[in-house]
């Protein structure tokens, strides 16, 4: 990470000092590279700077993710109910074919704890401390995304800033600012389109995608604790599809028996029936 954000500032300094010394003598497709680099280029390396490149990939396979047709919550809810009627036959060996069939994340995770034989506290710990993390996941890509926002209209003022000190140190000849003015306000226009109708569109998306896996990840959680106490398939389908569909509901109430996502084990444990 220090090798990263040390690379990224000398790339940033080094774009500023291209800057201050590129001649761009008229309008055209020198002068609108040179706005993008400093606004597009300048956001990406301060982004570098902040976050480990590792979360910015992720970032941008979650927005796929984010744009995908398919929705995991009906699947979820199908799932959970066919490993109900497995789990009932009393053969847990039939249980543990279905966990490889399963793809990572927490639903494999719940199955899998509940084949070690965990007790349902730890299974409900184990759950919640997942859940929080790919929720937190989700999160630091949602403060990426709303920090690109922030940078881009700064770094499109900074190449502005940048191209009137160059017009200034040009004044004598009129002739040759022409291309500085442009890069000046094309500066700022990128940085505001990039800001306006790119960063702060897909951070939008990727809220409203974290919503869609806050009520996904509790009904897995919910779903897993009903599939440990062995309830009827049918009983845990109206549950959880009444679940889905109450909390579609604008501003619903908190039921009491709610599966806790990001609250501590213990207190969890106090809400949970």
């Amino acid at each position: 990470m220090m090798v990263q954000a040390i690379c990224s500032s000398l790339l940033l300094a080094a774009i500023f000092l291209l800057e201050f010394n590129l001649e761009v003598s008229e309008m055209g497709l020198a002068s609108n590279l040179n706005a993008l680099l400093i606004v597009l280029g300048g956001t990406v390396l301060a982004t570098l700077i902040a976050f480990p490149r590792e979360k910015l990939v992720a970032t941008a396979a979650l927005l796929k993710k984010c744009f995908a047709r398919n929705s995991q919550t009906d699947t979820t809810v199908q799932t959970i109910v066919n490993l109900a009627r497995i789990y009932r036959t009393g053969d847990a060996r039939l249980l543990e074919r279905e966990v490889s069939k399963l793809p990572p994340g927490l639903l494999r995770i719940g199955v899998e704890s509940i084949c070690y034989q965990y007790s349902r506290d730890s299974v409900e710990q184990i759950m919640q401390r997942e859940a929080s993390a790919a929720y937190n996941r989700s999160a630091t890509s949602f403060k990426i995304l709303h920090s690109m926002a922030r940078l881009a209209p700064a770094l499109g003022l900074a190449g502005t800033i940048v191209s009137l000190i160059r017009i200034f140190s040009h004044i004598a000849n009129p002739e040759n600012l022409i291309g500085y003015m442009g890069v000046a306000l094309l500066c700022t226009f990128y940085g505001v389109i990039l800001a306006n109708l790119c960063f702060v569109p897909l951070s939008a998306k990727l809220k409203e995608f974290m919503d869609q896996e806050e009520l996904r990840l509790e009904m897995v959680q919910e779903g897993i604790l009903d599939l440990y106490d062995k309830e009827h398939p049918r009983a845990i389908r109206y549950k959880l599809e009444t679940h889905m569909a109450f909390s579609g509901t604008p501003d619903r109430p908190s039921p009491q028996n709610k599966v806790v996502l990001l609250a501590p084990y213990e207190k969890a444990r106090g809400v949970n029936g």
